[in-house]
């Protein structure tokens, strides 16, 4: 391997959690003819509507604002339908992992019109997707299976011949049908298709290359990317991610220096301006643990003031009456004044676990929740909320660790809490001081070895 990925590709490129669903698509309806060709659209609306034929949680995943985001439908009863509606500023690109037959399978969701729905079925053994073929035209165009992980070719030259030959196909089917499609779709296909051919010409393990050649012509490409590098910042694509993480494993490659982070400094100036990679830093420094303070301080040299941190920076206010006053259920199934959940004694600090059962990486929090929970008894107030929309499957699992003293649900997508956050993924935690002042809408894991540390410039 060219580099070591292992810590940093899984932190980086993997999200908090994957939920695998079985998706298979199925042609079932005409691409519907669009006229009227529009121009730049502002705001994207998107409803994701499931059928639940059998219970369940159907997921997908995407970045939003260049950020890690996945959300979830649960179903807790058959013949349920249940939907969720997000507005989006950008296209965006939602993908779906399933294990079918134990082997991975990718499938893709273009949101790209002011008002788009995406419809499912949900089965045990599998899920259906119902909604307009012209959102699933990714899945007729790439049939790639690949989950982020780094290619080994046996012949380079034949990967990359094969690569461009696809995308000029691809290409050529999208004009061909481009009548189905407002101007804004075909540009936003179009771009998608660009962006993919990029990050799979450098998802290649450059170490296994032997041919000079195909160095040079990645030299070429190389180039070519950072003169389209704003591409990055007109989509919503987990490729976004990708394209940065690779071309930084070019740079390694090319200096020879495998250690990430030192080779930021050799990025191409056009890439700096681009929110997408500080979308990946802001990223990168909330998943590797492993991170030296001096490790973080030069990452965050690269981060522009922008967006991205003033949505964080604007929310360190007290919170709503509309939250403080709102209903939380207790293991008891009582309704309690969220207020009342929040008062403390002798504490400075509070700190929130946003959770729920079937989130893997939240359940490997656990143990570390307790060692900080037992450090710091009497100087912080610990308290656990389970987002589950099953609540019977919360408190079995409740009544199986024997822990019911500090935890809660919110079963309720609308609730004020879960609106204000913005909860799109998690585990997340959230600190807040004696006043209800949000300190932080997204602080460090008890498992991250900067957790003690941060935690207690605040007890101070």
């Amino acid at each position: 391997m060219d580099m070591d990925i292992k810590r940093i590709g899984k932190n980086i490129l993997f999200f908090p959690f994957i939920l695998f669903t079985f998706i298979n698509c199925q042609k079932n309806d005409s691409f519907s003819k669009n006229e009227i060709k529009s121009q730049k659209i502002d705001t994207l609306n998107v409803i994701t509507n499931v059928s639940f034929f059998d219970t369940g949680t159907f997921a997908l995943n995407s970045l939003i604002n260049q950020r890690n985001f996945n959300f979830s439908i649960s179903g807790t009863r058959k013949n349920a339908k249940e939907s969720k509606k997000i507005t989006l500023t950008k296209p965006t690109i939602f993908e779906s992992y399933a294990l079918v037959n134990g082997k991975a399978k990718v499938q893709r969701y273009f949101v790209f019109s002011k008002n788009d729905t995406l419809k499912f079925e949900f089965h045990k053994d599998g899920s259906v997707y119902k909604g307009n073929k012209n959102n699933a035209i990714l899945n007729t165009l790439i049939a790639d299976n690949i989950v982020y992980s780094i290619e080994e070719p046996d012949n380079s030259v034949n990967y990359i011949e094969l690569l461009k030959k696809k995308y000029e196909d691809n290409l050529r089917i999208i004009k061909q049908n481009s009548i189905h499609y407002t101007d804004f779709q075909y540009t936003a296909i179009n771009d998608y298709l660009k962006l993919y051919f990029y990050y799979k010409l450098f998802n290649v393990d450059f170490s296994k290359i032997r041919d000079p050649k195909v160095i040079e012509e990645l030299d070429s490409y190389y180039n070519i990317v950072n003169n389209n590098i704003q591409i990055l910042d007109k989509l919503n694509a987990v490729q976004n991610k990708g394209l940065i993480f690779n071309l930084l494993r070019y740079i390694s490659f090319k200096k020879r220096n495998p250690k990430i982070i030192d080779n930021l400094q050799f990025l191409d100036k056009k890439l700096y301006k681009t929110e997408a990679l500080d979308g990946f830093l802001l990223d990168y420094i909330e998943y590797d643990y492993t991170l030296s303070q001096n490790e973080i301080i030069n990452i965050k040299k690269y981060i522009k003031k922008n967006p991205l941190n003033a949505e964080i920076i604007n929310k360190r206010q007290n919170l709503s009456k509309d939250i403080l006053d709102s209903n939380i259920e207790d293991v008891t199934s009582t309704k309690i004044i969220f207020k009342n959940i929040l008062s403390i004694k002798a504490e400075k600090l509070i700190i929130i676990d946003l959770w729920a059962t079937w989130c893997v990486p939240c359940l490997s929090e656990m143990p570390e929740w307790k060692k900080a929970q037992q450090k710091y008894t009497g100087k912080i107030k610990f308290i656990r909320i389970s987002i589950d929309q099953d609540q019977k499957k919360w408190h079995t699992f409740l009544a199986k660790q024997k822990d019911t003293d500090i935890n809660y649900i919110i079963s309720n997508p609308n609730h004020p809490f879960i609106g204000y956050f913005k909860v799109n993924s998690i585990p997340r935690f959230i600190l807040l001081n004696k006043n209800y002042e949000v300190i932080s809408d997204d602080f460090l894991r008890p498992s991250n070895p900067n957790f003690n540390q941060e935690i207690e410039e605040y007890i101070k």
